[in-house]
């Protein structure tokens, strides 16, 4: 009974001093200074070297607040910012592994994005899986050959821009002359208000479209769009089109590209070197 009683001090003992040593129950420490708790471990499956891209799923949380939950993230690992950082912690992963890892919130913010910490808790909780591990030198392959088709893709799109417009001129029996630039000016009302010169302050209504017939911007269920003349906040063919307007006319005016938003194209609504048609209403000219 004796050696019975004996042995449970001494287990609790045991269990006591363990959590005593413990900062945070389960996890390790790294002797780069943050805590981790492997999930999934691969021993065998490759880790992440310098240069190279990882894919993976995290959760970024404190004891009270979830910051992201089961995103993407796809980065290259670099250099650590600090000791002990996520990239550190990354490495220490294998492909397919999942992890749990708790690092200094202050510490992170400040040098990841230049914030102060806005927890009271200074501890942050990172949910990781590495689901891909793509090496620098087939990233950079991988990236060349995206490279050479999208310029591939951009001078098809060059060199389809005459066509479009022909055809839309054809279809359309557009007999009207461009300008010297290649703008189509194509008035449907005339107005007998002020006309539109250059420092005016105007008042539209406009659907611009693609030679197609489809719609991707209007003001007609909003507000009308008010602008200054020659300030270049809009394309150049919409300036050069209402210097050719005045109030309460109405004009169907295509644009080439050269005058809209050429190779580029914006916001992955605009495709690179598109003529576009704007239906342009002057409804006040100041």
């Amino acid at each position: 009974m004796k050696n019975l009683t004996k042995l449970m001090i001494t287990l609790v003992v045991l269990v006591a001093v363990g959590t005593a040593c413990s900062k945070y129950p389960g996890f390790k420490k790294e002797k780069q200074g943050f805590y981790y708790k492997f999930h999934v471990i691969n021993k065998d499956e490759p880790q992440p070297q310098i240069g190279d891209i990882v894919e993976m799923t995290f959760s970024m949380y404190t004891k009270d607040s979830v910051l992201a939950q089961n995103a993407p993230l796809s980065d290259m690992i670099i250099e650590s910012l600090y000791p002990g950082d996520i990239f550190a912690a990354i490495q220490t992963m294998h492909l397919g592994d999942s992890a749990t890892f708790i690092m200094n919130g202050e510490d992170h913010f400040q040098y990841f994005w230049g914030q102060i910490f806005p927890f009271e808790e200074k501890e942050l909780y990172f949910d990781l899986k590495m689901n891909a591990i793509i090496p620098k030198e087939e990233y950079e392959s991988i990236q060349a050959q995206r490279e050479m088709e999208y310029m591939t893709m951009i001078e098809e799109f060059r060199l389809a821009e005459d066509s479009l417009i022909n055809d839309y001129l054809t279809k359309n029996k557009v007999k009207v002359k461009p300008t010297q630039e290649g703008l189509y000016f194509m008035k449907s009302i005339s107005g007998k208000g002020k006309a539109v010169t250059d420092g005016s302050r105007v008042l539209v209504h406009y659907t611009g479209k693609f030679l197609d017939g489809m719609v991707f911007d209007s003001s007609l269920e909003r507000e009308p769009f008010s602008l200054t003349v020659g300030e270049g906040h809009v394309i150049p063919g919409w300036e050069k089109a209402l210097l050719m307007m005045k109030e309460g006319d109405k004009a169907t005016v295509l644009i080439p590209s050269n005058l809209a938003y050429g190779a580029r194209g914006a916001d992955y609504v605009i495709p690179p070197y598109a003529p576009l048609i704007f239906d342009i209403e002057v409804l006040e000219v100041e």
